[in-house]
């Protein structure tokens, strides 16, 4: 590979990376205002052993290295969605994907927990979701501001 094949391809994933992001960050919003998501590490592992069925997509900031408990925490989701096949997205910022949701709040808090993100599989798909249940799994998403 020549270093123009290899600038081109770095171009490329990038690109494709800024895509899944907006895509993501149009899926999030929707599933919100349809009621089909789940904040925060505990209330996601309640809905995951109950109804695991349902959940077709977590997403998992990154960004946690100095906390050991939420390491174990986001380490344990990956493994029960990878044997539940149920799509994982990593973003790379925990601030930029609580803005997505800023207008909601929780009911002790003004921010919502956003350390972890469950989506429950809508009634309908559109193309967008269909996207971006098909570069689920990938590298981190770098989400749009």
């Amino acid at each position: 590979m020549t270093l123009p094949d290899n600038c081109e391809s770095m171009m490329q994933n990038e690109k494709r990376n800024a895509n899944t992001g907006r895509m993501l960050k149009d899926v999030l919003i929707q599933a919100e205002v349809d009621g089909r998501t789940t904040f925060g590490i505990y209330e996601c592992a309640q809905l995951l052993n109950t109804n695991p069925d349902d959940v077709t997509l977590c997403v998992l900031p990154t960004g946690f290295n100095n906390d050991v408990t939420v390491h174990i925490h986001h380490t344990l989701m990956e493994a029960f969605c990878l044997e539940n096949d149920i799509k994982l997205l990593k973003v790379d910022s925990l601030g930029k994907l609580e803005s997505i949701f800023s207008g909601k709040e929780s009911s002790n808090t003004n921010v919502i927990d956003c350390s972890c993100v469950l989506v429950t599989a809508p009634e309908q798909t559109d193309h967008v979701y269909n996207d971006l249940m098909d570069v689920a799994d990938g590298p981190v998403v770098e989400m749009p501001v």
